[in-house]
């Protein structure tokens, strides 16, 4: 494969990677189905494409190292291709079952693929700033060898795909594993399942006794409920699944109170079309208001009250979203 169109090739593989796996992230799960499979349509084509990137590496490598000064420039590359590998490797130990959410000394592999890719970008953005060349005009760029290698691509990427997937069967790892790649962490445990938290955010100490929900907004009658004042209100439970981004999903039955019924009795502004809601940690997620109108603030997980890990004395439970969407500690809700 020529050496521009394989870098060329390269790029628009690892941006499709980057973006089809945040809107994996991102979006409901109805919406972001299609893709899971195309991320790992992707990630199956840049690790065939590598056989032909290998070359050109080499080439380069013994061409910049030979100097007199060698060039350190290289230092930069080889760092990104580490970064690569490593989540490439990951990602597909991930797909067949040889690591889960709790093989690396307790921490998720597959936050950890995520990671090693987003450290990644920085080293692509410089080598990219160091390396680019205009790319020539197609008809120069793609030869009719090239078109034919591209179209091989194409094949060999729609057949080990299923491969990949038959393999992951077999070893039973696809038996249990939903679509975003998540695998069981037990379900009906109440506060049993494993605490994740976003980010650096640490396990607040909330006093029930002064903690407060405040609810303002496009509403008619902004409010600032006490934790009591929740559970007077007219309760519901929801059996629902909290699929994680850190690689793991448990099924669950949530108690507390119904958002949208809540929102709808303070009276909501007819234009307003988001929700916003924020925990005391400063993490928040814009929903739209018309998707809330399933959606829980749970007090109480399992028959058993919230642990502080799980989200103390309030967290949303948002079904269809991720867990990072699931809101820990709430304090606000806004309606905009």
């Amino acid at each position: 494969m020529p050496r521009r169109l394989t870098n060329l090739l390269l790029l628009v593989l690892a941006a499709g990677l980057v973006l089809t796996g945040l809107l994996g992230w991102a979006l409901p799960a109805e919406q972001a189905a299609p893709f899971y499979p195309a991320h790992r349509g992707l990630g199956l084509a840049l690790l065939l494409t590598l056989g032909w990137k290998q070359a050109i590496a080499r080439r380069s490598l013994r061409r910049r190292l030979l100097r007199p000064r060698w060039d350190r420039s290289v230092i930069p590359g080889l760092v990104g291709g580490a970064l690569l590998l490593a989540s490439v490797a990951l990602g597909l130990g991930w797909t067949l079952g040889l690591v889960s959410f709790d093989s690396l000394w307790g921490y998720s592999a597959l936050n950890l693929h995520v990671q090693l890719a987003l450290a990644l970008l920085p080293f692509l953005l410089w080598h990219l700033a160091r390396r680019w060349e205009p790319p020539p005009s197609p008809r120069l760029l793609v030869t009719r060898r090239a078109a034919l290698r591209l179209i091989g691509l194409g094949l060999a990427t729609s057949l080990a795909l299923p491969l990949l997937d038959r393999a992951a069967l077999a070893r039973g790892a696809a038996q249990v594993r939903r679509p975003t790649g998540s695998k069981p962490a037990g379900s009906f445990s109440g506060n049993d399942f494993p605490v994740t938290i976003w980010l650096f955010d640490a396990i607040p100490s909330l006093d029930p006794t002064t903690w407060r929900l405040v609810l303002d907004g496009r509403v008619e009658a902004p409010a600032m409920l006490s934790y009591q004042d929740l559970l007077a209100l007219s309760r519901r439970t929801l059996t629902t699944v909290l699929d994680c981004t850190g690689g793991w999903w448990t099924e669950q039955t949530w108690r507390g109170v119904s958002l949208g019924e809540l929102l709808a009795s303070r009276g909501v502004d007819p234009g307003a079309r988001f929700v916003e809601v924020v925990s005391v940690t400063g993490h928040r997620w814009l929903f739209p208001l018309a998707e809330l109108s399933q959606a829980l603030l749970a007090t109480d997980v399992g028959g058993e009250v919230l642990s502080p890990g799980h989200g103390y004395p309030l967290r949303l439970v948002a079904p269809g979203r991720r867990g990072f969407q699931w809101i820990k500690w709430v304090g606000r809700v806004t309606v905009r």
